[in-house]
C-alpha cells in the first residue's frame, strides 16, 4: 500500500501545483517553460507508474461489499468518461456547457470504479482522483475558467460520441489483459 500511496502524493503534487498560480508561474520563471514542463512530465509519469505499480500489489482490504447494481452502474457511467474525455481533445459543443470535460471524465471514471469496488486500495486510487477533480474543477471555476463559445458542426459531436464509445468498448473487452479484471464475465 506504501508504494500506492507515494505515487499518489507524487502525482497529485505536480498536479496541484497550477492551483496556485502565482508559485506555478514562479517555478516556470526560475526553470523556463519548457523545463517547467519537461519536469511537469516526468514527476507526473513517475507518479503514475508508481500508482499502477502499487495498486497491482496492494493486498485485498475489503472495507464494504460493494452493491450488486455497482457493476451496472459502472458500465453506464463509464461511457460517460470516455466521451467527456475524447470532448477534451476533439472541437465539439460539448464544451460549451462543460467547462472542464478532462475533469468530467476523471471523476465519472472514479465515480464509477467506486461503485464497483469495496476495498482499501481502491478507495485510495479512485478516491484520491474524485477528490482532485473536484477540487481542480473549484479551483480552476475561481481562476476564471470558461466555456467554451466556438460553434463547431454537429458532425463533431457525433465523432465526439463515436470515438467515446469505441473507446469504451475496446477497454471494456481488453480490461481483463490489462488490468487483470475481466468485464465480459461479468455481462
Amino acid at each position: 500500500m506504501t508504494i500506492l500511496i507515494i505515487g499518489l502524493v507524487v502525482f497529485f503534487a505536480g498536479h496541484c501545483l497550477p492551483m496556485f498560480p502565482q508559485h506555478r508561474g514562479a517555478l516556470a520563471s526560475r526553470l523556463g517553460e519548457q523545463k517547467y514542463k519537461t519536469t511537469f512530465s516526468i514527476i507526473s509519469a513517475a507518479g503514475f507508474v508508481l500508482i499502477l505499480w502499487g495498486y497491482s500489489l496492494a493486498p485485498l482490504v475489503d472495507l464494504w461489499q460493494a452493491p450488486a447494481w455497482g457493476y451496472r452502474a459502472a458500465m453506464l457511467i463509464m461511457p460517460v468518461a470516455f466521451v467527456s474525455l475524447t470532448a477534451t481533445y476533439v472541437p465539439n459543443n460539448f464544451r460549451r456547457v462543460i467547462r472542464h470535460p478532462m475533469l468530467l471524465a476523471v471523476s465519472a471514471w472514479a465515480i464509477a470504479h467506486l461503485l464497483a469496488n469495496g476495498d482499501l486500495a481502491s478507495l485510495l486510487l479512485f478516491g484520491s482522483f474524485l477528490a482532485y477533480a473536484i477540487i481542480d474543477m473549484r479551483s480552476a471555476n475561481r481562476r476564471g475558467a470558461k466555456y467554451s463559445v466556438t460553434k463547431v458542426s454537429m458532425r463533431q459531436d457525433l465523432i465526439v460520441l463515436l470515438i467515446g464509445f469505441v473507446a469504451f468498448l475496446l477497454l471494456r473487452y481488453f480490461h481483463g489483459p490489462l488490468f487483470g479484471i475481466d468485464l465480459l464475465i461479468k455481462s
